[in-house]
């Protein structure tokens, strides 16, 4: 599998970043929260407690010693659960550890989970939920419970029994299946005294590791651009873009070239209209304009599908023209995760620019900031001089075709890329290239009413029934299994 290489420097940044959040992530595992029953109070009111107590002063009246016995003993073994419960997650840390946190849907990466009891108090029973995201999840499907509310987010779910300052390794593959940031955790740790009686629940503060799903990117042949011309001309793939600035020949007239392209000495000498062939600017910028609308209207709310394809179509242009060594910058008007503005990441040929948008396409949610006509009007001006905009947009709006033309008459070169099923019509001056998508636009009412019915369902299962303990034993059990299994298709 392939993933895209960090400068050494960065990398050593890395590292160091990496070694100082394991640090902390090993204190917050640390801190031991306050839980209902840390109290003497809360002892004293637990059921079994009561019952205890209630049970010795009825052996007291009657003066019978064997149920005295019995019922002292039940309370020496109280206090000892509830004390042994108190300090179960005391000096436990649970650490994760990401081998890659980039990648590519349909890419495999690895990560080995690391549970250690650093005391001498036992942990007999312990339940481990880390909060996971359903975009990134486990190649092993039994490894990942479902979370209630939220279809984005799973529980990567664990059972383990620790011995003193005992320490257990996991590993797990992933595999990327949907673009995204995500975020890993919180963690939920559930454990308790051996009898049952107590429990205790930690929950790790805040959200420490991120997983990162580049879009799609395919080949511009497999977009389906039309890079070669009627002549067969292969040259012409490296003309998508094209300097104004630097003639290298002349060709024969076509509607859609402007007057200002005119070769005017080329069409005198040889009587027929001739233009001006001109050189890729390889040296030029290139910014991809990114409309993240799904609808002309909004009211119409947005298309996933739509969404996802204007983005793998973005991020496939921005790996072509890095490779073609532009200066590639990009500009959009959706917004990253946990954010409500635009954002823009400059033209410029670092070794990293590719990474940089690639991830901010993985950041992009569906929020729309702003009409994509006046956004890219204002966004213009404070883009490099001489700089291509490519305008990769689902429709062509009469807005955006009134800046189109107002960027075309101002010297910028544009050029259209649009998503749509309808093919719009062609402004004199303005290249289009007509990449439809495949897919069918989704019957709104169906797919309101059928969201409706998802969230509406109830979820009864079996498991919504069990105690934390039934749960921490079918889930040993099932582990256990699942050793056996792959032992016994090792040995065959």
């Amino acid at each position: 599998m392939t993933f895209l290489q960090q400068p050494t420097n960065e990398r050593e940044i890395q590292i160091q970043r990496e070694k100082r959040e394991e640090e902390l992530k090993e204190l917050s595992a640390k801190e031991h929260e306050l839980h209902p029953g840390d109290t003497v109070g809360a002892l004293l009111n637990h059921r079994w407690v009561s019952m205890a107590v209630l049970a010795f002063l009825i052996s007291i009246a009657a003066n019978n010693r064997a149920l005295m016995a019995m019922t002292a003993f039940m309370l020496v073994t109280i206090t000892i659960a509830w004390l042994w419960s108190r300090n179960t997650l005391i000096n436990l840390t649970y650490r994760r550890k990401l081998h890659h946190t980039h990648a590519f849907p349909g890419e495999t990466t690895e990560v080995e989970i690391t549970i250690e009891n650093k005391k001498w108090l036992p942990v007999t029973w312990l339940q481990v939920q880390d909060t996971w995201p359903t975009g990134f999840p486990p190649t092993r499907s039994a490894a990942m419970s479902e979370s209630e509310g939220d279809p984005n987010t799973g529980y990567l779910t664990n059972a383990y029994a620790l011995r003193w300052y005992e320490r257990i390794r996991r590993r797990y593959e992933l595999m990327a299946q949907k673009r995204g940031v995500y975020e890993l955790g919180p963690v939920n740790m559930l454990s308790g005294d051996p009898f049952g009686l107590f429990e205790r629940l930690r929950t790790s503060k805040g959200r420490e590791d991120y997983l990162i799903v580049y879009p799609e990117v395919k080949s511009l042949d497999q977009l389906g651009f039309p890079l070669h011309d009627p002549f067969g001309d292969r040259r012409v793939q490296r003309r998508l873009f094209e300097d104004p600035h630097r003639v290298i020949g002349v060709r024969d007239y076509q509607p859609q070239d402007t007057f200002r392209q005119i070769h005017w000495k080329a069409t005198a000498r040889t009587g027929q209209l001739q233009t001006k062939l001109y050189e890729p600017t390889r040296g030029a910028s290139i910014v991809l304009a990114v409309n993240i609308a799904s609808f002309e209207t909004h009211w119409r709310g947005f298309w996933p599908d739509m969404t996802e394809y204007t983005l793998m179509v973005t991020a496939s242009i921005a790996k072509w023209a890095v490779e073609q060594n532009y200066a590639v910058g990009l500009i959009c008007n959706g917004a990253l995760a946990r954010s409500d503005q635009s954002f823009r990441v400059q033209p410029s040929r670092r070794t990293d620019q590719l990474s940089k948008i690639l991830e901010a396409l993985a950041g992009v949610n569906y929020f729309v900031t702003a009409e994509f006509g006046r956004f890219v009007l204002q966004e213009s001006p404070r883009l490099p001089i001489g700089a291509t905009m490519v305008m990769i947009t689902p429709f062509i709006s009469e807005m955006i075709a009134t800046s189109s033309l107002r960027l075309r008459d101002s010297g910028r070169r544009v050029t259209w890329v649009n998503l749509g099923k309808k093919k719009p019509n062609e402004l004199h001056g303005i290249p289009m290239y007509h990449l439809p998508i495949v897919f069918d636009e989704p019957d709104e009412m169906e797919e309101n009413l059928n969201n409706a019915l998802a969230l509406a369902t109830p979820l009864t299962t079996e498991e919504s029934h069990e105690t934390p303990r039934q749960r921490f034993l079918r889930q040993l059990a099932e582990q256990e299994a699942q050793k056996t299994q792959e032992a016994e298709h090792v040995s065959l």
